[in-house]
């Protein structure tokens, strides 16, 4: 009995306690609804892009436009370890003929494009592989080291309804997917990234190429973390909203090219004169 006891309080000892949350925020887009309070619509044509409906947020690419990326990002950011689920349902994509696929896309930076970063993928790629697709990027020694990762999606689990969730635990990202919102998650690759805060996070559609097209819907969002800072619902009304990085201010309009113009028109004018009158 007495080594029972023992084997089980070791057990205890070393097993990793299940990471709980301070700070919640979730979305259920299946409401028909956009919560325009904390989340904002990003990429090229967003706003006609994304439709609220009873099944979800069902996002688009159309093929000959160059979208790149589009869907939407919170107006808070994430600070600590944290849980961030997204459940998704492809509807349609048209196969590329390059790039690094199309499909449902989480990526979250911790800074600018020079920063750290991370992003896990259901990508559709241009060799007709349904993958998988894993990112990250750690600093050291002032470099910035990057590596991606492809999974294949197994032909058992060709379901084009999914989830896909980031789990950070100190300055490790663990990226798990499941093939729907009932089964459980599975654990592709943990990888070192950062501990600093998120202070950009986009989900949406990824466009491999300009003749891509797609068509997915996302049904839920859930975020867990230590905080979650600038949380919308819990700031007051007069307090600032969080601009993400890639959103900056839009600069002043410029009017040089309008004197630019006009001093060049002077310029021209006088010398015409100038001719004008040693000639006559």
């Amino acid at each position: 009995m007495l080594n029972r006891l023992i084997v089980v309080s070791l057990c205890l000892l070393h097993s990793s306690p299940e990471f709980v949350s301070t700070a919640v925020y979730t979305w259920d887009f299946r409401n028909g609804h956009f919560d325009n309070l904390s989340l904002v619509p990003i990429g090229p044509g967003a706003v006609n892009l994304l439709q609220p409906t009873n099944e979800g947020l069902r996002v688009s690419v159309p093929a000959g436009h160059d979208v790149k990326s589009v869907g939407f990002s919170p107006r808070f950011m994430i600070s600590g370890d944290f849980e961030l689920t997204v459940d998704f349902t492809i509807l349609n994509r048209t196969q590329p003929k390059s790039g690094f696929g199309t499909g449902p896309n989480i990526y979250l930076s911790m800074g600018s494009t020079s920063d750290a970063a991370a992003s896990l993928s259901r990508l559709l790629r241009p060799d007709c592989r349904d993958v998988y697709g894993v990112f990250a990027a750690r600093i050291e020694n002032g470099e910035r080291i990057p590596a991606a990762k492809l999974f294949d999606v197994p032909r058992a689990d060709k379901s084009q309804t999914g989830r896909m969730q980031l789990k950070r635990a100190k300055s490790e990202i663990s990226y798990s997917i499941a093939d729907d919102d009932r089964s459980p998650l599975r654990l592709l690759v943990a990888l070192p990234v950062s501990d600093a805060d998120v202070t950009m996070l986009r989900i949406g559609l990824s466009q491999s190429d300009i003749q891509s097209a797609a068509t997915i819907v996302l049904h839920k969002i859930s975020i867990e973390a230590d905080d979650l800072p600038h949380l919308p619902s819990e700031q007051s009304r007069t307090a600032q909203l969080h601009r993400p990085q890639y959103q900056p201010p839009s600069p002043p309009k410029s009017y040089r090219w309008l004197w630019q113009s006009l001093a060049a028109l002077i310029v021209t004018s006088g010398t015409v004169m100038w001719w004008w009158k040693r000639r006559y």
